[in-house]
């Protein structure tokens, strides 16, 4: 894992998983921040980093990709979380299914990398990267495919069954489906199911 850079959200930001990462592993993260790091997050959401009692900041960077959300970054000195040393603000526009009106959120998070081992592109990136496998695997997983409703505990089934929805998610994306849950209510029968399988 040396020199691999770990993007996780906010339910693993705790500072024994950075220490093991970066002490450990020899690897870098790029966490994000909220209320589960009470402190962390008043620091990060202070108007300007170095506010009154805040870390000192560091030249930022800004970045805002074409057609996508933009950020700021910026190194800083004094962040209250175990080697970090970078301070990300991603500011982005969403739109809840059936919703009307578009919300503006701004969300945080840290690394351990200098900004001359990672640019605030280099950071957008990473976190873009991250967010398309939460809305394309996670998502689908618990929402269409109910994963996290699911009572099955016994043995090796849950592992099992995460297998086969894994299969059948890939199978529709495959087939040409860009939508999961329209591809699954299409082949609820078991010929169609079939079919899709290629099993005559």
């Amino acid at each position: 894992m040396n020199d691999a850079v770990v993007t996780v959200d906010a339910l693993h930001a705790q500072k024994n998983h950075a220490r093991y990462l970066v002490e450990d592993r020899k690897a870098h993260y790029l966490l994000s921040v909220k209320s589960n790091q009470p402190a962390l997050a008043r620091q990060l959401k202070k108007p300007a980093l170095g506010a009154g009692t805040g870390p000192e900041p560091l030249p930022c960077s800004r970045t805002r990709p074409r057609g996508g959300p933009g950020g700021e970054g910026g190194a800083v000195d004094g962040l209250l979380f175990p080697h970090a040393r970078q301070v990300v603000r991603i500011h982005r526009k969403r739109r809840r299914i059936g919703a009307e009106k578009w919300t503006t959120e701004t969300v945080c998070a840290v690394t351990d990398l200098l900004a001359h081992h990672a640019s605030a592109a280099e950071i957008a990136a990473w976190a873009r990267g991250h967010w398309i496998i939460e809305n394309t695997v996670h998502w689908t997983k618990d929402v269409t495919f109910a994963e996290d409703a699911s009572q099955v505990r016994r043995h090796h089934t849950p592992a099992v069954m995460s297998a086969l929805r894994d299969l059948a998610r890939a199978t529709l994306h495959r087939s040409g489906w860009t939508n999961t849950a329209d591809g699954r209510r299409a082949h609820t029968h078991p010929e169609t199911a079939r079919t899709l399988h290629g099993i005559p």
